[in-house]
């Protein structure tokens, strides 16, 4: 939650994480649960709101008002609300409900909302704080309150901070505990999942959730230490934003692990022990916060129940993240929303997740094909078609090729061209991986090719004939069929 420059520390922080990811490797083994049974299909990614300087800087959280309109949050400091038709509907103006506290508060540098959760009456707010920041010098002290809103979140009362951690601010480096989102786990207690920032592991506490205010943190066993101030035990490096998945009884938790490729998705049957997909959500090359840089960066994933706008999800269900493009700055942050189908087979499944490869199209009946979401100039196009999903890693045991996408200029035109990783043409500069694709046919599959206009632009297609808008340039692979 803070500037983006501590993000880079947090980078550097997270190459320690061999021994904690071995760790909960070996918690994992114990699990019943069959990640390699669960099979995902992540749709179109659709930017819904920005660009925007000085928001977009929380997990998305949403609540279903009584007239079936929904409101949204979004926070960099300041906490705003946002009204639409639904949660895609957000691109309408915004209103301030959470501000920073006075000078030399726990809360002096902002106040992110980062989770709501309905209990009767009342709306829970929990409640990111930051305090002594200096974020040019790389520092920020951060803790977590409970507030509650009567009124649908257009006023809160603060309850007071709940969760703290065990170290004290310093001049040069993040401290405390924070970054948290907040479940209830069905079982009577709402639980919380925070960043602690002396090792960038993953905590827990949890509180009854008639007793919002009253958080116990897991500790050696047990609930045993007190949320402000107490100890506890690591559960590795796991995803704070964090879901329950009704169908199963679940805790689902998703990370941006570029150690991992991509968009990371953890499940636990007793909230404390998680098990690791095999595949990425969605692709991504690095996640560097020192921006502007050549890559893209997709932060704050979360799992929205497109229904009600909760984190108690079913199998369809909304994968959300800010997202800044490649070469630009923070200046330009957008919340991107893509529409997610999970189900659990009964055996395990070859290749689990498949990302769409998606045909746009703007006004003038310009084509682009990408697995990304369109931004900038191109914040107006509308999907064509869903070509294919792609794959988000290289399968075992299957010959696959992957693709990056590449940008050039074509008869005055801004081209994006798919091309094997390594092979951007010339006059082309790669600006993204847009996924795997395997190299032979076989059951469930589809050819993608790449396609070719009579301007020189490029596209993509499922058909021989591609769609009768172009002709065939070459045979890229075969993707997942739609």
């Amino acid at each position: 939650m803070a500037h983006p420059l501590l993000r880079a520390a947090s980078l550097v922080a997270l190459a320690g994480l061999g021994l904690a990811a071995a760790t909960a490797a070996g918690r994992a083994a114990e699990s019943e649960i069959c990640t390699d049974c669960l099979q995902v299909r992540v749709g179109p990614p659709v930017a819904v709101r920005g660009p925007f300087p000085d928001e977009l800087d929380a997990p998305f959280t949403a609540i279903r008002l009584d007239d079936g309109s929904f409101r949204a949050f979004s926070a960099n400091g300041t906490t705003y609300v946002i009204d639409g038709k639904d949660i895609w509907d957000l691109a309408g103006p915004r209103r301030p409900v959470m501000e920073a506290g006075p000078e030399g508060s726990i809360n002096d540098c902002g106040r992110w909302l980062t989770s709501t959760i309905r209990v009767e009456d009342t709306l829970l707010g929990l409640v990111h704080q930051e305090r002594q920041c200096n974020y040019q010098l790389g520092r920020t002290d951060k803790s977590t309150a409970i507030a509650t809103s009567m009124d649908d979140g257009l006023s809160w009362t603060d309850l007071g901070t709940v969760i703290s951690g065990t170290d004290s601010p310093q001049p040069d480096r993040n401290t405390g505990e924070g970054d948290c989102s907040m479940v209830d786990g069905v079982d009577g207690y709402l639980y919380v999942y925070c960043m602690r920032n002396t090792d960038w592991q993953t905590i827990v506490a949890r509180a009854p959730i008639e007793r919002p205010t009253e958080w116990r943190k897991f500790h050696e066993g047990a609930w045993s230490e007190p949320g402000l101030g107490g100890d506890s035990t690591d559960i590795g490096f796991v995803g704070t934003g964090v879901s329950y998945m009704v169908d199963t009884g679940w805790i689902g938790a998703v990370a941006t692990d570029p150690w991992f490729g991509g968009v990371r998705l953890s499940v636990s049957e007793d909230k404390l022990t998680f098990r690791d997909l095999d595949e990425p959500l969605i692709t991504i090359d690095e996640s560097n916060w020192m921006r502007p840089t050549a890559s893209d960066l997709v932060a704050y994933p979360r799992f929205t129940n497109p229904g009600n706008g909760s984190n108690a999800i079913g199998r369809h269900f909304v994968l959300s993240y800010i997202y800044v493009p490649p070469g630009l700055g923070f200046e330009s942050r957008y919340l991107v929303h893509h529409e997610v189908a999970l189900s659990l087979e009964a055996q395990p499944v070859p290749v689990q997740v498949g990302m769409a490869l998606t045909r746009w199209s703007d006004a003038e009946g310009t084509l682009v094909a990408s697995t990304g979401p369109m931004t900038g100039v191109r914040l107006d196009f509308r999907r064509d078609a869903l070509i294919a999903y792609m794959l988000t890693r290289a399968p075992d045991g299957m010959a696959s090729r992957k693709y990056a996408e590449c940008a050039g200029k074509v008869a005055g035109r801004t081209d994006i061209m798919l091309a094997e990783d390594g092979g951007c043409a010339d006059g082309y500069r790669r600006e993204r991986t847009a996924g795997w694709l395997l190299a032979d046919a076989g059951p469930g599959t589809v050819p993608v090719y790449r396609c070719r206009r009579d301007d020189g632009t490029h596209f993509a297609a499922s058909a021989a004939d591609c769609d009768g808008l172009g002709e065939v340039d070459t045979l890229l692979g075969y993707g997942l069929a739609p």
